[in-house]
């Protein structure tokens, strides 16, 4: 009689409390969270990662919309849209297209005027220093899932920002002017004295010079940059404008060129054919909300959403273009671990921006050897 009175009783006490935790459990969701501002940030910081999801859902679905700045084409922002919406769609992803001048410039004035008009921004690694203030203390749930190259920021700095997808940089030349055995498969072969008046890249080589200084070193950065220089490129305001140049035969082989460029090209049945450029470096997206974001738990759920294995995954297959994604969950045409030397093109100070940009216009503009 006393063992089952005591198993009653332990009975009722283990009842009590399940219930204590699910009540407190229901209490904490139920609780008005902050709306904006900084406070969000630090809630959603507090909460268990079980928690912390299921309030982004239910913020967010009463937020019903947010703005996501991007420097990405329609179309593409369109594959984004599709595919959140799948799961959430009652949320409405209004996209704001921008140039990267004209993006910087915009987000930091609304940030310092504390009107800020976006709630995600998905821009490139160049532009993280000058941007950090405006990105929120978010760390994304998929976060520990990624290849470290593809992270940036960081708690003790007080900002995140994960790389959604890294074009690769490529070697393309027209094959009906150069036999593919022929052609440069790597940027020291490149710098090879006969291709010099036939090859062309883009004017943006800050990036470019301060991933080299990363690899080799000031010095012998220094020496293959003014290698490639001496090849009298000719230079093309973006990377559009680059492809369609080796597309018209103006230049036979295009280098720094992204992997989405040259693959569409050659899938299009031009007469084009590519190799991932070596060293390998890429242009990196990244996602992270808005600190003063006016829709701040659509933009975290978003920024989650997007980072996801089985998104990424999905987005590959809905976009077709040749990527590289980090969250190594995730089962992709390119495998990052394949690529230990991979480097994102990573943030460069303003001071060494300053530098680089001087250097680019004296060797690949005046032609100052």
């Amino acid at each position: 009689m006393r063992r089952l009175r005591m198993t009653g009783i332990m009975s009722v006490l283990t009842v009590g409390l399940a219930l204590g935790a699910w009540l407190a459990f229901s209490a904490a969701l139920a609780q008005t969270p902050p709306r904006q501002g900084d406070e969000v940030w630090k809630y959603l910081d507090s909460l268990p990662p079980t928690e912390r999801r299921a309030v982004l859902e239910r913020e967010a679905a009463r937020e019903g919309s947010f703005v996501l700045y991007g420097q990405m084409g329609i179309d593409r922002a369109a594959h984004i849209q599709k595919v959140f919406n799948e799961r959430y769609p009652d949320i409405k992803v209004n996209f704001v297209r921008q140039t990267a001048a004209e993006q910087s410039e915009k987000v930091l004035l609304e940030h310092r005027l504390n009107k800020m008009g976006g709630d995600v921004i998905m821009t490139d690694t160049s532009l993280l220093l000058v941007l950090r203030e405006t990105f929120a203390p978010f760390e994304p749930s998929a976060v520990s899932d990624f290849d470290k190259r593809f992270v940036f920021g960081g708690k003790d700095k007080g900002w995140y920002a994960v790389v959604y997808e890294l074009l690769p940089s490529v070697i393309t030349w027209r094959t009906d002017r150069i036999p593919s055995s022929e052609a440069p498969k790597t940027l020291e072969a490149l710098a090879d004295p006969k291709w010099k008046d036939r090859v062309g890249t883009t004017t943006h080589l800050e990036s470019f010079i301060e991933a080299m200084n990363g690899v080799f070193g000031e010095a012998e950065a220094a020496k293959r940059v003014l290698g490639l220089a001496k090849l009298d490129n000719r230079l093309f305001r973006s990377q559009a404008a680059l492809g369609e140049a080796l597309a018209a035969g103006t230049v036979d082989i295009a280098w720094n060129l992204s992997t989405l460029r040259a693959d569409q090209m050659k899938s299009r049945g031009q007469p084009v054919d590519w190799v991932l450029q070596d060293p390998l470096f890429g242009i990196a997206v990244v996602a992270t909300p808005l600190r003063q974001a006016q829709h701040p738990y659509a933009a975290a759920l978003f920024t989650d959403f997007l980072l996801e294995a089985e998104t990424l995954q999905k987005l590959e297959v809905a976009e077709g273009l040749k990527r590289m994604f980090g969250n190594l969950k995730g089962k992709f045409e390119f495998d990052v671990k394949e690529h230990p030397s991979l480097l994102p093109y990573p943030p460069v100070p303003e001071d060494a921006f300053k530098r680089h940009n001087l250097t680019a216009q004296k060797l690949f503009v005046r032609k100052e050897y």
